[in-house]
């Protein structure tokens, strides 16, 4: 294992040994030019996230301020207490009717 990483720092070495200062400079100037190129990526990508943000913030609040909408949820709200009230109420009923059941049994002693 050590024999294969000697090798390769050796030979990384060796390849660098071989390049001349032209060489090295040009590859550092374009790892410098990539690397700005990513920059500037990134800085477009915010901006363009920052824009659909405030686009969409704005399309939230004229949707909620629709009256249909506002109407719609009215309905909606409505229809919810109404199920609501009528589970509680069939829940109630079912409780009565297992209490009722349940204190009618009849009992039966005999004497001998």
């Amino acid at each position: 294992m050590r024999t294969l990483v000697s090798g390769a720092v050796i030979g990384f070495c060796l390849a660098l040994a071989a390049c001349s200062q032209a060489e090295q400079d040009k590859a550092q100037a374009n790892a410098n030019e990539a690397a700005s190129d990513v920059s500037t990526a990134s800085k477009d990508v915010g901006e363009d996230v920052k824009q659909g943000a405030a686009v969409v913030t704005k399309e939230v609040k004229e949707v909620a301020a629709d009256p249909e909408v506002k109407a719609a949820a009215s309905e909606a709200k409505e229809a919810l207490k109404n199920l609501g009230s009528s589970v509680r109420n069939a829940s109630r009923e079912g409780e009565a009717e297992t209490t009722t059941s349940s204190t009618t049994t009849t009992t039966t002693t005999t004497t001998r």
